[in-house]
């Protein structure tokens, strides 16, 4: 089998999304099915349909040659505003697509006429698809309310467990106990790429709140807006925490595993999620964590745990608080994190669920 995936850039990008990619092609790979990448030079949102004129992208879906060579063209559905137009066009014959989904950016919280214009170039792409395979059921649902006809949608749930690749026995070695080592603050952890949907600037207000208590944030990711980053800057000035705060910038492998091992609370004041593997990482290092419930974070975490209804800054204020002050409900959380975390999702059961969706399509 050979298959052609199109994405923006590079696939070694940092992000949840793009870990999932490499970790299925790797997979794919290692049973011998060969993959190929397409890598779109990355545009700014609005300037993506221009990609409708670049050669390498027209040529896999107009003309009699169209996609030749290739037994499945998958698409990162993060590149529908690249590719929509194309679809929508692409020539009879060709090889079958299948639409690899994350989350819809529909779902986000984003200006009411950008969400017209993204929900019409999302619809046009899902609807002229062979397959789509999402990230959960949250997302499942969403992609399902787009689709006129009857499409075949498979879930495969990204795994939890790059960073820790020894037995579940092992790893149970190194989890914490939630508990700060003496003479330093309580640890908090924040993982993801610094963006509006990722919530930062709500969890900077929060904490604005518990100045009285003994903490201090760690925040691993990439300043991929930068001027969402400034605004959070100008947050903790405004509250005198930016001694409190440390970046650590983009980590991966041992040393993000190292932040995870060294934190006490996990934090994800995330806006929305169509997965959420950051929050599934903590908890395989047996975090206690607390969460808005929003997009698939209940699916994750099955319903259990801290979380806090989508956008009541009152309440995960208030259970913050607790968390940071009260050892042994930290705990009981981080042991509701260890049964947990022998429920999730490894990344050869991704790969596995995967190349069984493709060989049902193709």
């Amino acid at each position: 089998m050979r298959l052609l995936l199109v994405i923006y850039g590079s696939l070694e990008q940092i992000s949840g999304g793009y870990l999932y990619d490499r970790k299925v092609v790797e997979y794919l790979r290692d049973r011998g099915v060969e993959v190929d990448t397409l890598q779109l030079p990355i545009l700014p949102y609005l300037l993506c349909p221009f990609h409708a004129f670049y050669a390498p992208l027209r040529r896999l879906f107009r003309g009699p040659e169209s996609g030749r060579g290739y037994d499945c063209i998958i698409i990162d559905e993060l590149t529908h505003p690249s590719v929509f137009l194309l679809v929508s066009r692409r020539s009879r014959g060709g090889p079958p697509l299948v639409v690899l989904l994350h989350h819809l950016k529909a779902q986000e919280r984003i200006g009411p006429l950008l969400k017209v214009l993204v929900c019409a170039m999302e619809r046009s792409l899902l609807r002229r698809c062979d397959g789509v395979i999402v990230n959960s059921r949250t997302t499942e649902r969403t992609v399902r309310s787009l689709l006129e006809r009857q499409v075949a949608v498979y879930v495969c749930p990204p795994g939890s467990d790059a960073l820790w690749e020894a037995s579940t026995e092992a790893v149970a070695e190194e989890w914490g106990s939630g508990q700060p080592s003496a003479g330093r603050p309580l640890r908090l952890l924040i993982t993801g790429n610094i963006i509006p949907r990722k919530g930062h600037d709500l969890l900077i207000r929060m904490l604005a709140q518990l100045s009285d208590l003994d903490w201090e944030l760690r925040v691993v990711g990439a300043a991929v807006d930068s001027h969402y980053k400034i605004k959070v800057d100008r947050l903790a000035r405004r509250f005198g925490l930016e001694d409190r705060i440390v970046y650590t910038g983009v980590l991966a492998g041992p040393a993000l595993r190292r932040q995870y091992l060294e934190a006490d609370l996990f934090v994800f004041p995330s806006r929305y999620e169509g997965f959420g593997i950051s929050l599934a990482e903590a908890i395989r290092a047996g975090l206690p964590f607390i969460a808005f419930a929003s997009g698939a974070i209940p699916e994750v975490t099955g319903g259990q745990g801290v979380l806090i209804a989508d956008g009541d800054l009152q309440s995960f204020q208030h259970c913050l608080r607790r968390l940071i002050s009260d050892s042994e409900f930290r705990e009981s959380s981080a042991a509701l994190s260890r049964r947990l975390a022998t429920r999730l999702t490894t990344w050869s059961q991704t790969g596995e669920a995967f190349l069984h969706a493709l060989m049902e399509i193709t």
